[in-house]
């Protein structure tokens, strides 16, 4: 595999803008970025790019991302996988659901790009390239 086929983080978000806003804003951070608009083809897409780090949308339509997250943590092959969960409801909630799923991370959407490019720096070190 080579590095361009191997990605530091996969966003995982149903809304087109916020999606496109969090891979701008890690892209511009020198991230190599993976994004879907759905969980479908998550796991194909993570084993695949050698993804580090996944960011998911907590309020998805055909899947909940902690529910998404607790699937990962129970996949042996998937289990030390970074997590962060992001969303717009209240962070208390958003990281009680963290907490529960074991997921490593939580941004608020209304925190913005630098605050998830942040936190993605916190849990991963960014691969020379």
């Amino acid at each position: 595999m080579s590095a361009r086929d191997q990605f530091d983080v996969l966003v995982i978000d149903d809304s087109d803008i916020a999606r496109a806003a969090m891979v701008r804003a890690l892209g511009k951070a020198g991230l190599q970025v993976l994004d879907l608009p759905s969980p479908i083809g998550a796991t194909r897409s993570i084993v695949r790019h050698d993804v580090r780090l996944v960011v998911i949308d907590i309020n998805m339509p055909s899947m909940r991302g902690d529910k998404l997250a607790a699937l990962f943590r129970s996949n042996d092959r998937l289990r030390e996988l970074k997590l962060v969960l992001v969303s717009g409801t209240e962070p208390e909630r958003l990281s009680e659901l963290a907490a529960e799923v074991g997921a490593d991370g939580v941004v608020a959407k209304a925190a913005g790009g630098e605050a998830l490019v942040a936190m993605v720096r916190q849990l991963i070190e960014v691969r020379r390239r």
